[in-house]
């Protein structure tokens, strides 16, 4: 590094604290009593200010904690070239405890055997639009996001392209758990306490990948106690010993060594609020040729309307001939006689949307309530877990013919009295929530089922909804 050369630099803002990392052999870690996940005052931003101008820092990449944005995946049962960003939230919100912006949601379409992964990054805008707030108060010239684990995958990738786990600290009790294949994360989940539960992701990740994910890195220290019925693959690893491999001081994280180690352009996980601090440097020149460019807009539509003008004038349109639509004609309908009628429900179309979500702590529920669906013929059936515990079925539609079908089709198998509680702007027709043991249940016989399929192991979410096929994917 030359003399007058500027440090790279990553700021690392945590819960009630910011960390600041430079990519020099001394004094390149710098740390601030300050909470940047909420607006402060230029006066309260002074201290990082100065430290930044101390450092000639004008450019740095941010680290977001995976606690701010989420990753998650998600799985159709077919396979797809795009998806309305609206259809990606309505599966993404039982999962979030906050209200998804679509300006906050990042996606991508990934083809698997059949299916289709969508993996999505969703931040949390309130602490987004807090944080670049201050990072606007700040005399920097540009800057990136990037997350935790994103950052994490890119230096495991580079010796690791298969599909992995990795167990990341925070702190003493807490931990970021991740899964990815070489650099690209599917899904991160936070952990705390002593031993840590595994079972259940390591299930999960067979949604993504032919079988259970059991290769793990983890922390050579603190030495973690993982609790799982898989035999699982550890390879513990160093932070310190990978930063000096990478001919880096010792003492930066790895996820900061992600972004400084690499030649490859950091990943811009989301374009900042303020679209004016990513402006190019060229723009003003675009600025100069806009008044032409609008010009010739002008007098070319001017053209147009004159040249069509001439050219009807003396045109007159001849009414289009009346085209006679013979009467159908009448055909008798007979209805056989019968004894005793036969009490029927109005069918309904096999198109619209249902989510399933199990509200019990028994595997497989959801699975095996949507298998009973598909049957019935219904195509698009996605499939989670509840955030709250029942102990009886609830069914929660948007009409009531919707309820009266399901409640004959589903009796002795899914007992349960539907409720008109979806609005009309909700994403899914109809919402079952689980609470009772399907596994024991049989279905009423009905011409369109069948017997009870042998449980498969819960998938986390799937759908197989009817996809435009000119919408496209927002990158």
């Amino acid at each position: 590094m030359s003399l007058f050369s500027k440090p790279k630099a990553v700021l690392w803002p945590k819960d009630k604290s910011v960390n600041l990392y430079l990519d020099k052999s001394e004094n390149n870690v710098f740390s601030l009593d300050l909470n940047l996940w909420q607006a402060l005052t230029p006066a309260e931003l002074q201290s990082v200010d100065l430290l930044l101008s101390q450092n000639n820092v004008d450019t740095c990449s941010i680290l977001i904690p995976d606690d701010i944005v989420f990753t998650k995946s998600f799985i159709y049962d077919s396979e797809i070239t795009s998806i309305d960003k609206a259809e990606v939230i309505g599966l993404a919100k039982s999962f979030i405890d906050f209200k998804i912006a679509p300006e906050c949601l990042d996606y991508k379409l990934i083809p698997s055997s059949g299916k289709t992964i969508i993996q999505a990054h969703i931040f949390e805008k309130d602490k987004l639009s807090a944080l670049e707030t201050n990072l606007k108060s700040l005399h920097l010239k540009s800057y990136n996001f990037e997350s935790v684990s994103q950052s994490v995958a890119k230096i495991i990738s580079e010796n690791f392209a298969n599909e992995y786990f990795l167990i990341y600290p925070l702190n003493q009790n807490e931990f970021t758990l991740l899964l990815a294949k070489g650099d690209s994360v599917y899904l991160t989940s936070n952990l705390k306490g002593s031993p840590l539960e595994v079972q259940k992701i390591v299930n999960y990740s067979k949604l993504y990948f032919s079988t259970p994910t059991t290769k793990f890195y983890v922390p050579s220290d603190p030495v973690l106690e993982i609790s799982a019925t898989s035999a699982l693959d550890k390879t513990p690893f160093n932070q310190g010993q990978i930063a000096l491999d990478h001919k880096k001081s010792a003492n930066l994280p790895l996820p900061v060594l992600g972004l400084m180690s690499l030649n490859q352009p950091q990943t811009v996980i989301i374009n900042p609020v303020d679209k004016s601090l990513a402006k190019p440097k060229n723009m003003d020149n675009k600025k100069n040729i806009l008044p032409f460019i609008a010009v010739f807009v002008i007098t070319a539509v001017i053209a147009s309307v004159i040249i069509w003008f001439v050219l009807n004038k003396n045109n007159t349109a001849a009414p289009a001939p009346e085209v006679s639509t013979p009467s159908p004609v009448p055909t008798a309908i007979v209805m056989a006689p019968t004894d005793t009628p036969v009490p029927t429900v109005t069918s309904i179309s096999k198109k619209i949307k249902i989510q399933v979500l199990n509200a019990t702590d028994i595997n497989g529920q959801a699975t095996l309530l949507k298998e009973k669906l598909v049957k019935l013929g219904f195509t698009s059936v996605a499939v989670g877990n509840s955030k709250d515990k029942l102990t009886a079925n609830q069914l929660k539609v948007k009409s009531a013919d919707v309820g009266a079908y399901f409640a004959s089709q589903l009796t002795g198998y899914f007992d349960m009295t539907p409720t008109t509680d979806l609005t009309k702007t909700s994403t899914y027709d109809a919402v079952f929530y689980i609470g009772t043991d399907l596994s024991t249940g049989t279905m009423a016989p009905s011409a369109t089922t069948s017997a009870a399929p042998t449980a498969k192991p819960t998938a986390k979410v799937t759908a197989k909804p009817t996809v435009k096929p000119t919408a496209t994917v927002t990158p």
